[in-house]
């Protein structure tokens, strides 16, 4: 695989408090979205993202299988136990989150809630994940009034806490099918308010360089988002 380079930016929008996160390190990046109604969400996303990045670093291993990120996802939630149990203001906080992790064999990616991560080549979507939301239960089971779904656009159906009983998804993507010049683009849902699909294919396939792709799409969200925003953008 060629050598990878990303840039991220995350943002408060016109909330007072920014309860995304993000990590980015050798093979492994992450966005977290603290989840909205709950309290201490900040803590959350970035207790998640800290968990992860040390059980990558303290557990090395050439392949991240399914297992292996279901092992992360466990020593995450335990945290998140620990953490409650000597903290106990912060019972019930919550988190969404998605990760991309590259081995020698391609890259795993794994999911909760409804934080997005798109894989984009030529200004065209090759994949996105499918988010655990109750609109998307909801459309998936043929209900198609846009009205109906307005109120509960919010609503999740799984994230990462300390009595998380969910499992990730995973989609896992190999060596094969990823080419030079691909894009992996991470977002919390607060980005998707002014991104449309259509908006980042033509920013992702622009000639510009990765920091000025970067730059215009944080010019769409900032001052017009009303939740937090926070993206990654890979290139391989």
């Amino acid at each position: 695989m060629s050598e990878i380079i990303s840039t991220a930016y995350t943002n408060s929008g016109s909330r007072s408090i920014n309860e995304d996160a993000y990590c980015a390190q050798e093979n492994l990046y992450i966005v977290c979205d603290g989840v909205g109604g709950r309290a201490y969400g900040e803590v959350a996303s970035k207790l998640a993202c800290s968990s992860i990045s040390d059980y990558f670093k303290s557990n090395s291993t050439k392949i991240y299988e399914d297992n292996y990120l279901s092992k992360a996802l466990q020593y995450t939630i335990e945290q998140f136990q620990e953490t409650e149990n000597k903290y106990p203001e912060l019972k019930k906080m919550a988190t969404t989150l998605v990760l991309i992790a590259f081995d020698s064999i391609g890259a795993n990616i794994a999911w909760l809630g409804d934080s997005r991560l798109y894989h984009i080549r030529n200004g065209q979507i090759l994949f996105v994940t499918e988010d655990h939301s109750l609109v998307n239960d909801l459309r998936k089971q043929g209900e198609t009034n846009e009205s109906k779904l307005t109120g509960i656009r919010n609503f999740i159906t799984n994230s990462l806490s300390a009595n998380n009983k969910g499992n990730f998804s995973f989609y896992r993507i190999n060596n094969t099918g990823i080419q030079k010049g691909d894009y992996f683009f991470l977002c919390t849902d607060g980005v998707l308010e002014n991104i449309t699909d259509e908006i980042l294919c033509t920013e992702l396939s622009s000639k510009n360089t990765l920091k000025e792709k970067a730059q215009n799409i944080f010019s769409f969200c900032e001052g017009k988002t009303g939740d937090n925003f926070t993206f990654q953008i890979i290139q391989a």
